[in-house]
């Protein structure tokens, strides 16, 4: 009987936290919601040009650049919900382009694209070979970075 009690005040616990996380997410703010797509876009961007300067031997920092790729992976992945439907009607400073929500397949394409040359790079840096990291973050640039700021951001000035 004590432990169908205490189960049963885990249970009404547990669903008071989702309660309380639920009603926090639910009241967000816009700009905050574009502070962390930023913050977000910012690491991705930060981690983009620690690998680049591994690969072209700018530093001697060559043993991070497995943890670095695996942080993009990681990025690559929260990439993926940080631009969510109605979020282009969000006030605030962005640089989003409306294309992002008026073709939304294509934007798929793409964000998974980030995912996948992402993996790619995380293999390459994994083997240690440097030639193999600047081909595969070669590639992430080209085929995921390029590709989402060609058609989904705008230009810069």
């Amino acid at each position: 009987m004590q432990n169908f009690k205490a189960m049963t005040r885990g249970i009404l616990a547990a669903g008071a936290v989702v309660a309380v996380t639920a009603a926090g997410v639910a009241h967000a703010s816009d700009a905050g919601e574009i502070k962390y797509r930023k913050g977000v876009m910012k690491a991705v961007g930060g981690h983009m040009n620690a690998l680049v300067a591994i690969v072209k031997g700018e530093t001697a920092n060559k043993g991070d650049m497995a943890d670095l790729a695996k942080g993009m992976l990681t990025l690559a992945k929260i990439a993926q919900h940080v631009f969510p439907k109605g979020s282009d009607a969000m006030g605030g400073e962005t640089d989003a382009l409306s294309k992002i929500w008026d073709e939304p397949d294509k934007f798929a394409k793409v964000r998974m694209a980030f995912v996948d040359h992402a993996r790619n790079v995380v293999t390459a840096a994994e083997s240690g070979d440097t030639k193999a990291l600047g081909a595969a973050v070669g590639a992430l640039g080209k085929n995921a970075c390029k590709a989402c700021h060609d058609d989904y951001r705008k230009k810069k000035k």
